[in-house]
């Protein structure tokens, strides 16, 4: 007999409603001994002529009416989990639902672990192993672009993939066999090149899904962007203006900024860690200048770089290239403060540039934000320009040590297909590999792996 586990479904906290998910063979009883309809207890037969409609109904403690909600009974297999199921969609008051799922275990249902419904869902075969990592990361995307790759997932993507990487190894294992089997026989087989080569385009196909993956998780994770230049170039003034409050210190004092100051922020859904750091001069304070050596290292890991330039003074190129030339490469050079530009100043300096370091430039106005939105879209370019979740699948890493392994068997396959060897001996790393795709989708029971991909869900899902 499968136990029957309860939990609350939606968020903590207050709200319109509150959904309490009841699943496994108890779920009927339990429902019948809670329910009741114009002052009288549901009967079985009404409910399973109902199954999958909602039934508005009173949910009773000890016969007496504890809230007014809608019912749903979802019978096996066809529910989420592959069992019986039902939901009670209680008015979203933290204490009536907490009082009202404990009467559920009362009943006979026990708490649900983290992602036991996914993984009874996993279990009862309703959707695979890459499908339930898809969900958790679905309900866990911190921004639009993790969110865009999970809903990629969720409707099968990495799913395809598999079943491609599979049929091609399939037939690859095929064409080896063949070739074993009947050598004596006058047959025609492809060439060994041709073998080869599809083993290259199948090796390349997994690099290319781990280097995909990799950026993609680097992007999700946050990229940083920083901001530097000489001191009074708005550094901190365009800080302030992008995150939305005073978090900088703004001065026309050099040297305000002596540490880099770092903020989060979202830019069309893709986390951003945003950086201001401490004007690059030379200082005899010896704690500003710990503070310009910081801001350097802060600049040189940085996904994007925006350089600022004060249009209201005169300048000089020369000098500019000495200060700045190490780090000048593939930023966004930002000329500043175009309201109040100084009477010499000349875009053409900065424009023979822009070939020789890959810059893009941009003018803008702190004060009176001209150029700001040119600018977050420069930004957003260069955030995203190797990162299109068009092209990216996501990788979880399982599923990317899976992918590793095959990238590294089909290494392995070439290196004796150019030596020569025996298809009897590469056909093995091409079994390996069969049996490592079998993995990303297929069904796993070892319950320390399962256990780690389905703690990371939400109780109730």
């Amino acid at each position: 007999m499968i136990d029957t586990i309860a939990a609350l479904s939606t968020a903590q906290g207050p709200g319109a409603i509150g959904i309490l998910r009841v699943s496994g063979t108890a779920v009927l009883p339990i429902a019948l001994a809670v329910l009741h309809k114009n002052g009288s207890p549901l009967a079985e037969e009404f409910i399973l002529n109902q199954k999958r409609t909602a039934i508005f109904c009173d949910f009773v403690d000890a016969q007496k009416p504890l809230d007014q909600i809608v019912f749903f009974y979802f019978p096996a297999p066809n529910s989420y989990t592959g069992e019986d199921l039902a939901e009670f969609h209680l008015h979203g008051n933290p204490i009536l639902l907490k009082r009202a799922l404990q009467i559920l275990f009362d009943k006979g249902a026990r708490p649900a672990q983290k992602g036991e419904f996914t993984k009874r869902a996993y279990l009862n075969g309703k959707i695979n192993l890459s499908g339930a990592e898809a969900i958790g990361r679905l309900i866990e995307a911190r921004s639009r672009y993790e969110l865009e790759l999970a809903q990629k997932n969720v409707f099968g993507e990495i799913t395809k993939l598999s079943s491609k990487i599979r049929s091609d190894l399939i037939s690859l294992k095929a064409e080896c066999e063949a070739e074993i089997d009947f050598s004596t026989e006058d047959l025609t087989f492809e060439s060994l090149e041709e073998r080869k080569n599809r083993m290259i385009s199948l090796k390349n196909l997994c690099s290319k899904l781990i280097k995909d993956s990799e950026r993609a998780e680097t992007l999700i994770l946050q990229s940083t962007v920083v901001l530097f230049g000489e001191p009074n170039t708005g550094k901190s003034s365009l800080m302030n203006l992008l995150i939305g409050k005073d978090r900088s210190i703004i001065s026309d004092i050099p040297g305000t900024t002596r540490d880099y100051i770092a903020e989060e922020l979202s830019l069309d859904g893709i986390p951003i860690r945003l950086v201001d750091t401490a004007g690059i001069r030379e200082t005899s304070d010896n704690i500003e200048q710990m503070g310009i050596e910081r801001s350097k290292r802060e600049a040189d890991s940085a996904n994007v770089k925006l350089l600022l330039i004060d249009t209201s003074v005169p300048f000089d190129k020369s000098s500019f290239l000495s200060k700045h030339k190490e780090r000048l490469h593939g930023s966004i050079l930002v000329a500043n403060k175009i309201d109040e530009k100084h009477k010499d100043w000349n875009r053409n300096q900065l424009d023979e540039m822009q070939n020789e370091f890959e810059l893009e430039i941009t003018e803008i106005s702190c004060k009176t934000k001209i150029g700001i939105p040119h600018l977050l879209e420069l930004l957003k370019t260069k955030i995203t320009s190797k990162d299109n979740s068009e092209d990216v699948v996501l990788l979880e890493d399982r599923q990317r040590y899976h992918i590793q392994k095959i990238e590294s068997n089909l290494s392995e396959a070439i290196r004796l297909m150019e030596e020569e060897t025996p298809a009897e001996i590469y056909i093995q790393e091409i079994n390996s590999s069969l049996k490592e795709i079998g993995e990303v989708n297929g069904h796993v029971e070892n319950e320390e792996i399962l256990g780690r991909i389905f703690s990371k869900f939400c109780v109730g899902k």
